[in-house]
């Protein structure tokens, strides 16, 4: 009787470990992405700061490491030297991680439902626009202009 609780008991596990290590490794692979776009993500709240300082609006990046997503798009848009050059020049760029402590309380402030969700943002946090996801870099620019 021993013996079948414990098969049962390891059998169970195995898909527990299995989603685990899914997310680690996923979570992983994000922070790649995210690594290789060498962009300076800043927090929000000093992205904001900088944004009314400097008179530029904020660039919201809003997503979780382990969205296949979300890496894609840092991927193959955030790494393309138009769209970095764009960004750096017309924005203070920020991150939100959905992992995130701050993560509720954007959602609930800008109607976020999922991600990767990208916001525009003037120096006092107020929504200017939402932009679409658009896996084409040339595409891409087309909106931040």
């Amino acid at each position: 009787m021993k013996k079948n609780w414990i098969k049962y008991a390891v059998v169970a596990l195995i898909p527990v470990i299995g989603y685990f290590g899914y997310d680690a490794w996923q979570t992983m692979l994000g922070q790649q992405a995210i690594t290789a776009t060498e962009l300076e993500f800043r927090p929000l709240d000093k992205a904001l700061a900088q944004a009314k300082a400097e008179g530029k609006p904020v660039f919201v990046d809003f997503s979780a490491t382990w969205c296949p997503n979300c890496r894609a798009l840092h991927a193959q848009v955030f790494t393309d030297a138009a769209v970095k050059d764009a960004i750096t020049k017309g924005f203070v760029l920020s991150r939100v991680d959905y992992e995130s402590p701050e993560a509720p309380a954007f959602m609930e402030k800008y109607d976020v439902n999922g991600f990767p969700v990208l916001l525009v943002l003037d120096g006092d946090g107020k929504l200017m626009r939402r932009l679409d996801v658009v896996l084409d870099p040339g595409q891409f620019v087309k909106q931040l202009l």
